[in-house]
């Protein structure tokens, strides 16, 4: 057990390094509001939440597909999997995904997930202190996943989806596509992985807005820019420095390269006893204010769920629960 403990801190101080060696050759400039369809960005599932956002390497339940598609290949059966976000602003976001187990060799999946703000009040250049009148936004996102297990250790899996952003009266939709890979390299229970999400075409509001010169109102409509997707590239390694018939601890560490920030670090562990009753814990380096995460989870027959709470410094934190069903 020490050499395992031994070997995952190596791994945890090979990925520090690593991710000190990106940070001094790449550019220290976040391209922050280059990008939309922002709702993408949100993670989905409490238990690869409460470890930090780091999931990527141990993706073996129904949020692999809002992960690493690849870990799909690791479910058993038929699963189903809920989850109810209160994100920040009274924003309400829900996800839903169900995964069918083929055989040892492959695996299908189906998702969807929709973020609503609630009512706001318009106002314009004209007026500042509101019109009078209400509006919201909402975002929709579902897709179908395929998973498989190419050799006893490397998978590969890709998710396609259809991607839809309702601003008021304008609408913006597309397809995307994300796709990982899992390697077990059967050393010490190490497993790594790499995903990349939200890879697609850029993405562009119908319609168009009346702009203002000198504060004069235009009388031509000015069209809306296409945009890019969030696109985000994730390293990750997973190794359990503790594994017995009873007990359970997994530590976990991921590199995130978004396309509109700076690179960062996510570390997480999680301890399990039986199986059935989980502690979790992580943290977000370079983050502008997600930091420290932590959750819990129970499991029992063909029930699971899991709890998350997220830190957000100055903004309010965060809650979430999500279940899964197995049969």
């Amino acid at each position: 057990m020490r050499k395992r403990i031994a070997h995952a801190v190596a791994i945890l101080i090979a990925i520090s390094f690593l991710f000190a060696g990106s940070a001094v050759q790449a550019q220290e400039f976040a391209k922050v509001g280059t990008v939309g369809t922002q709702f993408l960005k949100i993670p989905i599932g409490a238990r690869g939440v409460a470890m930090g956002n780091a999931f990527s390497a141990l993706s073996n339940d129904q949020t692999a597909m809002f992960w690493n598609p690849a870990g799909l290949v690791n479910t058993e059966g038929t699963g189903v999997m809920l989850e109810q976000i209160n994100w920040l602003a009274d924003i309400s976001y829900n996800a839903v995904g169900v995964s069918y187990n083929i055989n040892s060799f492959w695996a299908v999946g189906a998702f969807g997930a929709t973020l609503d703000s609630g009512e706001m009040e318009e106002t314009t250049v004209m007026q500042p202190e509101g019109t009078g009148r209400m509006f919201n936004t909402s975002d929709m996102m579902a897709g179908v996943s395929v998973a498989s297990r190419l050799t006893d250790k490397f998978s590969f899996g890709a998710n396609v989806k259809y991607v839809r952003e309702n601003l008021d009266e304008e609408i913006a939709s597309t397809m995307a596509v994300d796709v990982g890979t899992m390697y077990d390299t059967r050393w010490n229970t190490v497993r790594l992985a790499m995903s990349i999400r939200n890879f697609g075409p850029e993405i562009q509001l119908d319609g168009g807005y009346n702009d203002f010169d000198n504060g004069t109102q235009l009388e031509q409509e000015t069209e809306f820019l296409p945009y890019h997707f969030p696109m985000t590239f994730r390293l990750g390694v997973a190794m359990d420095p503790l594994l017995t018939s009873t007990q359970r601890l997994t530590v976990v560490g991921e590199l995130e390269h978004p396309n509109d920030n700076l690179e960062r670090v996510n570390l997480g562990t999680e301890y399990a006893f039986q199986e059935m009753f989980f502690l979790r814990g992580g943290y977000t380096f370079r983050h502008d204010t997600m930091g420290l995460s932590a959750g819990v989870g129970a499991s029992w027959n063909m029930f699971a769920i899991d709890y998350a709470f997220t830190d957000f410094s100055i903004l309010d934190s965060v809650h979430r629960f999500s279940i899964q069903f197995h049969f």
